[in-house]
């Protein structure tokens, strides 16, 4: 009986890693077409921000500019295991706030109004 519960366990488990990892490399590739900066393994580019509002937003905007290539006006950033994509032209922001699949809030929303308050952006 024993090694039946922990042959389903292990067959559990094994399950629930493949479909992580499956899902990571799904967005992985996804997110591979945007320019960004150099990411480490685990940290991403935490390494390279600073937490302050001020020089957060300040750096963002910095490394938008900087790895923009061409007209695209589209960089990502991982922070740890999390990727971020951002948008800093009139057109992509209507393209993706005009979306009906943005009505539901990601719960990243939650940081952001701790952040910057609720407002239109938050809205």
């Amino acid at each position: 009986m024993g090694l039946i519960t922990a042959s389903i366990i292990v067959l559990t488990i094994t399950w629930i890693i493949h479909f992580a990892f499956r899902k990571a490399k799904f967005i992985y590739d996804k997110l591979t077409v945007f320019q960004g900066p150099a990411a480490l393994p685990l940290l991403g580019n935490f390494h390279q921000f600073h937490f302050s509002p001020e020089e957060f937003f300040e750096q963002s905007q910095g490394i938008a500019y900087m790895m923009r290539k061409g007209d695209d006006r589209i960089t990502r950033v991982w922070l740890g295991g999390l990727p971020f994509v951002l948008l800093y032209g009139a057109e992509e922001m209507e393209a993706v706030l005009g979306s009906p699949k943005m009505l539901n809030k990601p719960f990243l929303y939650g940081f952001l109004s701790a952040w910057i308050g609720d407002g239109l952006l938050i809205s």
